[in-house]
């Protein structure tokens, strides 16, 4: 039996739409693993949830007329229904705009602030003059700066595949309303990714997988570890400590609700997460 008990996570589905067959190659596999550890004798824990921020949803829910809440409530209600039906059974299916991934989110992230590893920066970012609002995500378009390719505010989904920074996409015009945004000065938060440049690759390679993965990792790391925006100007989401006009980037609050997840499963069944967490449960 290992000490601690085995922790077993899925990828978190994404409340902006309904279950669908290639979801299901993630929880099937992570179903079976986990009875086949419990009949060996392990004991394990088995926790999920959904995934509640970003833009994405917001824009869905706007579109509907409903509050994006309700539309991740819907769509929380929809997976964890079909999980049960197949027969995925997760001892937790939590959701991370619950109580305790704020809680846990904001606690990280003051950490790492009071640390140095997050540092506020001024950024150039898209401003719709008509909607009278920042534009993050996907409520931009444009054109990569990298390739030239039409491109979304995060990301260059039709050319090289670039991840986009807060302020990079050039040309960029409001989807909601078409007109021509303009780049207007604003307050952000990074964290401090290239620090951990040194720390990252001697990690890297002492982790087991394939060797396709690694190197892509490895390379990445090696030519493109930049410091990495935190924030974005919206109202729905984890608040930035200390902010009431940013929230924390959803990649970064729905990893940590996996911790959240455990630390509600944990306090209903009387169980400590920190043992499944922490090392020497600190």
């Amino acid at each position: 039996m290992t000490q601690p008990p085995l922790l077993v996570t899925c990828g978190l589905p994404y409340t902006n739409g309904p279950c669908h067959l290639g979801h299901l190659r993630t929880y099937v596999p992570a179903d079976c693993y986990v009875r086949y550890m419990r009949r060996t004798g392990e004991v394990v824990v088995f926790v999920s949830g959904s995934d509640n921020h970003g833009t994405p949803i917001v824009v869905s829910a706007e579109e509907r007329g409903i509050s994006p809440r309700a539309l991740s409530e819907q769509y929380h209600r929809h997976f964890d229904e079909t999980f049960k039906r197949i027969g995925v059974n997760f001892d937790h299916f939590g959701m991370t705009d619950d109580p305790a991934n704020h809680h846990r989110t904001r606690e990280i992230v003051g950490r790492l602030e009071k640390n140095g590893y997050v540092y506020k920066q001024v950024v150039h970012q898209a401003y719709c003059p008509k909607c009278r609002r920042f534009l993050p995500d996907r409520y931009v378009e444009g054109t990569c700066p990298y390739c030239g390719k039409q491109a979304r505010g995060d990301e260059c989904d039709q050319g090289c595949g670039k991840h986009l920074e807060p302020g990079e996409i050039k040309d960029p015009v409001c989807k909601v309303c078409g007109t021509k945004a303009e780049f207007r000065d604003q307050e952000h938060y990074f964290f401090r990714l290239s620090a951990f440049k040194d720390y990252l690759l001697p990690f890297l390679d002492r982790l087991r997988g394939t060797s396709n993965a690694k190197n892509y990792a490895i390379g990445w790391i090696k030519d493109e570890l930049h410091d990495w925006c935190i924030t974005r100007t919206l109202e729905w989401g984890v608040k930035f400590p200390g902010r009431d006009d940013l929230v924390v980037y959803v990649w970064v609050d729905a990893p940590i609700g996996y911790i959240a997840f455990t630390e509600e499963w944990a306090a209903k069944t009387g169980k400590d997460w920190k043992r499944y967490w922490c090392k020497d449960n600190r």
